[in-house]
């Protein structure tokens, strides 16, 4: 997938912006709290439908406008254009199409353009809580299988409903209504989402230890181990979370939600057979996260058979120029990248096209 061009209104402090943009590396550069950033969510805000950094959409909206508006050209590696248009009312109303043709819900546009994005908070990959790999291991799989999308939304929803009936029944002490259809839907559901995942950890993993061994030699590789909350031995993933939810009824009822599934699921990594957790250094835990997040574009890019796109949040600002010069390298054999820095000198020996942003302004930079 490559991006042609974006315009963008009223998005964050970028007042106007129209921008074109180079199939292989650009480079958005400029002082912290300018609006650099912006650009990363304006973009993955056309891949997922949502922003990376707030659930609540109306903050998208530039501080003193009522509305914003984005248009986002692409092309994918088979050759088919898109042409992507998002209008977004402070009330909340919105607005979308895609080749002129309107959409019922932003969340449709979900699988056109892939994209795999590193902020520096992603260090949480590997200090932060389970919901952080979960989201990660998840957010892979649903780029590369519909199926596995559905299953996460369906358990979700599934999830609300059966835990509602559990607080019903504890705050009335009556049984809880509809238990056991709520039970089945968790278990066909849950039990794909849990094979799904571990599926994909054994293909991250794989790529990730193969990417570590040409950006830090001798490092050591990454292992993922998947935790489940059911015990899993010797039994079928459905008929282990069956006898797990009927095992946690009694308490289920007592405390008013559900005590097990995928949703309480965790995944620990190694490197060079020390969990990072515990173990790693920062610069480890960092290298590593940037490392599965580059396991996870090479994953969907060969699962899918297209390329997604790339966005780097000042990923090198804690790299020596070794280490960074041999990302870049894997970057420009592979993907069109957009990254962030407040130094030029950060990127190294590649050619890009080269923004610069000031209080909201982007210009294009001259080499």
């Amino acid at each position: 997938m490559i991006i042609k061009s974006l315009d963008l209104v009223n998005f964050r402090n970028i007042k106007e912006a129209t921008l074109a943009f180079s199939g292989t590396f650009n480079v958005i550069r400029g002082r912290n709290a300018q609006g650099k950033t912006n650009l990363l969510e304006a973009i993955h805000l056309f891949s997922l439908g949502r922003s990376f950094r707030t659930r609540r959409r109306e903050e998208m909206v530039k501080f003193d406008e009522e509305y914003l508006f984005a248009r986002l050209a692409c092309t994918s590696d088979a050759g088919v254009s898109f042409r992507i248009e998002i209008g977004l009312e402070r009330g909340g109303r919105i607005s979308v199409s895609v080749n002129g043709k309107k959409l019922a819900a932003l969340s449709e546009i979900i699988g056109i353009m892939p994209t795999v994005i590193f902020i520096p908070e992603d260090v949480a990959l590997a200090t932060g809580p389970p919901s952080e790999r979960r989201t990660f291991v998840d957010y892979t799989a649903s780029q590369i299988s519909p199926s596995f999308l559905q299953n996460l939304k369906e358990y979700r929803k599934v999830l609300v409903q059966r835990n509602a009936a559990l607080k019903r029944a504890m705050e009335s002490g009556s049984q809880p209504e509809g238990i056991t259809a709520w039970d089945e839907m968790i278990v066909e559901c849950g039990a794909a989402i849990i094979e799904g995942r571990q599926e994909m950890l054994s293909e991250i993993e794989s790529r990730a230890s193969r990417l570590i061994d040409d950006i830090m030699t001798g490092t050591g590789a990454i292992t993922m181990q998947y935790s489940c909350s059911v015990d899993l031995s010797g039994k079928e993933t459905k008929e282990a979370l069956r006898e797990a939810l009927l095992g946690t009824r009694d308490q289920e009822k007592r405390r008013g939600y559900t005590l097990v599934g995928p949703h309480y699921d965790d995944i620990s990594i190694f490197l060079d057979d020390r969990e990072l957790k515990r173990y790693g250094s920062q610069g480890r835990k960092r290298l590593a996260s940037i490392i599965l997040k580059l396991a996870q574009a090479w994953a969907i890019m060969e699962r899918r058979a297209e390329r997604p796109i790339v966005l780097l949040d000042d990923i090198f600002s804690e790299l020596d120029d070794e280490t960074a010069r041999r990302v870049n390298s894997l970057l420009s054999d592979r993907y069109q990248s957009f990254i962030t820095t407040p130094r030029t000198e950060d990127i190294i020996d590649v050619e890009a096209a080269r923004f610069f942003v000031e209080e909201g302004v982007v210009a294009v930079e001259k080499e």
